[in-house]
């Protein structure tokens, strides 16, 4: 992989020739050879997919004016990419709000009533701190401190990397499906969710996304943490 230079080309995406030109995270052009996907089909990947699939017919079965007011939310919700700040249509946030409550339910971490109604609140979810903490629980391991800062009680999603070195400072994922766990924050609470039997002072990075227990659904950005793992004595 290496740095795509052009006096030409300032946005460029996609394959060609071999080639595949992205973008890296300080929005460098980036030029690599192009790989071809890999598709473990493991349980949890299937169960994505099915989730996806699910909500994609919840998504045509909808009325025109159900799939407006989705459209009107997901124009208040800012992401940032390598190219400035973008907002998504309203099919895709309806997918990613249904298809990660349908995912938590199908996985067995939490049961969420699906429901289709659009959000009437402007913007993601939007809790409080979510930091790297010492974990509660006798043992080696790690802990993310979540503070719900809301009026409503939220589901948090949790899931983190393998063990790194300790010079390690950067994780682009992917992260393990198979440690994902999940828990409820209630309205104006906090609570600290914890990985246990870990490598001493090895290095463990995290990635957390909230959602609305209850319909209409909204969905927090994304929080990635990085961890040193810690022994707590009795």
């Amino acid at each position: 992989m290496a740095k795509f230079l052009s006096q030409v080309y300032t946005n460029i995406r996609g394959s060609v020739g071999g080639i595949t030109y992205t973008a890296n995270q300080f929005a460098a052009l980036v030029a690599r050879s192009r790989v071809s996907p890999v598709n473990p089909a493991t349980n949890n990947q299937t169960i994505i997919r099915g989730s996806m699939g699910m909500v994609s017919a919840y998504w045509k079965n909808l009325s025109e004016a159900h799939r407006q007011a989705w459209d009107d939310y997901s124009q208040t919700c800012q992401y940032q990419g390598a190219q400035g700040q973008y907002t998504v249509p309203g099919r895709q946030m309806f997918c990613g709000n249904l298809g990660l409550a349908r995912y938590i339910e199908q996985r067995g971490l939490y049961n969420l009533l699906l429901l289709t109604t659009p959000p009437t609140t402007a913007g993601f979810l939007g809790v409080g701190p979510i930091t790297p903490v010492a974990p509660t629980t006798p043992g080696t391991g790690i802990g993310v401190g979540i503070v719900n800062f809301t009026s409503e009680d939220v589901v948090a999603l949790v899931e983190r990397s393998f063990a790194f070195p300790p010079s390690r400072y950067r994780f682009k994922g992917p992260y393990l499906s198979s440690t994902a766990i999940c828990e409820k924050v209630p309205a104006s609470t906090s609570l600290v969710m914890e990985f246990l039997d870990l490598e001493d002072e090895a290095i463990y990075f995290t990635r957390t996304r909230c959602i609305s227990e209850e319909a209409p659904f909204r969905i927090s950005a994304q929080y990635h943490l990085r961890h040193v793992a810690e022994v707590v004595s009795p």
